[in-house]
């Protein structure tokens, strides 16, 4: 199939915004139960899209400390400032009450993130809060592909959702990415965002402030292809994520984390957290050499408030002069104040492990990584 579509495409000359560029969006759309899908050139693209459609500018964002720094750079790219929030270690999710702490007069929008594919059921209480002030709510699904909460696909739980398909994804195209809204206006205006502002009903003059977001047809090929793929994909991390829960449980010194009984998770990661006393480093480092093992990377190892980053730039992406900030973006930034206090998020960065779980794995793989871990873990703790 893909050979085929190469052909075809190479063929036809048309290398952006063709056929299969519209057909990976519609596959995509139906497959996250929104009404629009409109791709673009990776999550983070997404995100800044997203913030742009809405015409956020000059504005506070909230950002939890848990999370990729791309999320905080969408928001900084969009002519905005990053508020930074704590999570929660049940959901590795935003904190509702240190959302609502960290609110200000400025604030538009709140961006929660679902992080390792959990969707936290704190949602329905952030986007209460949301809608009594006013904001924005958007979904970060960069880990959430295929995952829902009581039935509801991840991307369609709010005003829009923004996806990655960079390789680790659950599916993937290399790069690339996608919003998904159900609101048509945001829609309309993402897609001209995305194509340098083009408008069709102005017969392609510039109506809005873009640039190049679009992915290519071959991109685009072989998202259809993964969407052709989605359900076998996902079933098969799922079998993976059920041996792990049957066989953790008795392990001392770990702790799966507990999937809410009303989310389906498509387990981008398989967390689990370590007893405190145990030394992550040294579990990996044994894993690893004597017994071949990796883990994954954590979801994060590092919190995005103590990236060396800040001590050259401020929250809105200004630069710092010999310690000084100047910035003229607009009245009350704030964008230069130390921001701290993230005990959840803190808990999270330093004790969770991420176990293998990709398609293929076989059961006596996945026994030997349960006995694996299992002896190291006794030896690390009698040690």
């Amino acid at each position: 199939m893909i050979h085929a579509g190469l052909d075809e495409i190479l063929e036809s000359g048309i290398l952006t915004m063709g056929k299969y560029t519209h057909r990976f969006e519609e596959m995509f759309a139906q497959f996250a139960s929104t009404h629009y899908a409109i791709s673009c050139s990776s999550g983070t693209a997404a995100i800044e899209l997203i913030l742009r459609g809405l015409r956020i500018e000059g504005k506070s964002v909230i950002v939890p400390t848990n999370t990729f720094l791309a999320t905080a750079y969408a928001v900084m790219n969009s002519g905005n400032r990053v508020i930074f929030a704590d999570s929660e270690p049940k959901t590795l999710a935003l904190d509702v009450e240190d959302v609502r702490r960290r609110l200000t007069h400025d604030t538009a929008a709140v961006i929660l993130v679902h992080i390792g594919g959990v969707i936290t059921p704190a949602l329905y209480e952030l986007r209460r809060l949301c809608e009594e002030r006013n904001l924005f709510l958007i979904e970060d699904c960069a880990h959430a592909q295929g995952c829902s909460i009581d039935g509801q696909q991840a991307g369609s739980l709010c005003v829009a959702g923004a996806f990655s398909f960079y390789p680790t994804k659950v599916l993937t195209t290399g790069e690339g990415g996608m919003v998904t809204t159900n609101d048509k206006a945001l829609a309309q205006r993402i897609r001209m965002v995305r194509n340098h502002g083009k408008n069709p009903d102005l017969g392609n003059r510039m109506s809005e402030y873009g640039s190049n977001y679009r992915i290519s047809e071959v991109t685009a090929l072989l998202g259809v292809h993964r969407m052709r793929r989605a359900a076998e994909i996902i079933e098969e991390r799922q079998r993976v994520a059920t041996f792990y829960d049957k066989h953790l449980q008795d392990i001392v010194g770990l702790r799966p984390l507990e999937m809410p009984t009303n989310v389906r998770s498509t387990y981008y990661k398989y967390i689990a957290y370590l007893d405190e006393r145990i030394d992550r480093a040294r579990v990996k480092g044994i894993l690893k050499q004597r017994f071949g093992v990796s883990l994954t990377g954590e979801v994060y190892a590092e919190l995005c408030h103590t990236e060396p980053l800040w001590q050259r730039f401020t929250y809105c992406g200004r630069q710092r002069t010999n310690g000084q900030v100047a910035c003229h973006r607009w009245p009350t930034c704030g964008c230069d104040q130390i921001q701290n206090g993230f005990s959840g998020a803190e808990y999270i960065s330093r004790h969770h492990v991420c176990l293998p779980v990709y398609p293929g794995l076989s059961e006596a793989e996945l026994e030997y990584v349960v006995i694996s871990l299992r002896q190291v873990l006794a030896e690390v703790r009698g040690g």
